[in-house]
């Protein structure tokens, strides 16, 4: 296989298009038609077919794709890291992260970053689990800061971040801003930011059945989104949940940390990356300026890993 073809199948198979393709690579239709024959002529399969819709990835096609991803990515971090040692210090770090690191560590590290490395294309973008873990593996993610996840596959590896307890959310002027028992607010209506697949084993769900409470009836459901979340709970009377550095940081818009006595479960976040794939040295500096900035934002505190 040649890095030519591999692009061309890879470009294809993003847009569903051979124009599109050859748009993106700066070459003809012709062009990317003959690279992808060459290819299906040497694995002696078919990848793609033409549809209505646009090219169609075959069995084999959904097959290769994600193998052909990180074959790609996985040369561009070769050259990359040859370069980076040269001290051409340019390249690309690719990071998907979420709020509670996004609002709170991520901007100190990005310009500790940048300081270091200010020709370095950054990428970031807010992504959630099951996502971040599709795109490490294909190469499209460098690392990922997330929460910890249970169970991790061996092909992936998390480095600890911090960990930060939760805490109950509400508008300053919440008629509940004065309750201190989660108890006081079984029948207020909560939003969840997660799926109902993935609720089963929510911080909501923790948060209420281990002090033998029943979940809340009136949910209000927001996956995954962050900004749906801050506006209901600063402008409305629903109530969240948020890590307490989070809460802190969007407090002036009008949020309060209500007073809950119950003890409430704690927030593991790691940096997430490939087993398998040594970081260039843009990446790694990358994952320095995240440790020390999480270690500068939360203070010389237990819950810190160093």
């Amino acid at each position: 296989m040649k890095l030519q073809q591999l692009q061309a199948f890879v470009a294809a198979a993003h847009h569903r298009s051979l124009r599109a393709a050859a748009r993106e690579l700066g070459i003809t239709q012709p062009a990317v038609t003959h690279s992808i024959r060459e290819l299906e002529s040497t694995l002696n399969a078919e990848l793609m077919v033409r549809s209505v819709r646009g090219i169609e990835l075959t069995a084999c096609g959904l097959a290769l794709l994600p193998r052909a991803e990180a074959l790609l990515g996985d040369m561009r971090r070769t050259v990359e890291a040859v370069e980076q040692v040269k001290g051409e210090l340019a390249g690309k770090v690719s990071v998907g992260t979420m709020p509670s690191i996004a609002l709170t560590v991520l901007p100190r590290a990005v310009s500790a970053f940048r300081a270091d490395m200010p020709l370095v294309n950054l990428h970031l973008v807010e992504t959630t689990v099951p996502e971040a873990l599709t795109q490490l593996r294909n190469g499209t993610l460098d690392i990922a800061a997330m929460h910890q996840v249970q169970a991790l596959d061996g092909d992936l590896v998390q480095t600890p971040l911090f960990s930060s307890e939760f805490v109950v959310v509400m508008r300053e002027h919440h008629p509940l801003a004065r309750v201190s028992s989660l108890s006081e607010l079984l029948d207020a209506e909560w939003i969840v930011t997660v799926g109902a697949d993935h609720f089963p084993h929510s911080v909501m769900m923790a948060m209420f059945t281990r002090h033998g409470l029943p979940v809340p009836k009136r949910m209000l459901r927001a996956p995954s989104s962050f900004a749906v979340t801050l506006g209901l709970v600063s402008q409305t009377d629903v109530i969240g949940c948020f890590t307490r550095p989070l809460a802190t940081m969007v407090a002036p818009l009008g949020i309060r940390i209500a007073g809950i006595e119950e003890a409430l479960p704690t927030y593991d976040l790691s940096i997430l990356s490939r087993r398998d794939l040594l970081p260039t040295p843009a990446v790694a500096q990358f994952v320095t300026c995240l440790r020390e900035a999480a270690r500068d934002r939360m203070g010389a505190r237990e819950d810190v890993v160093y």
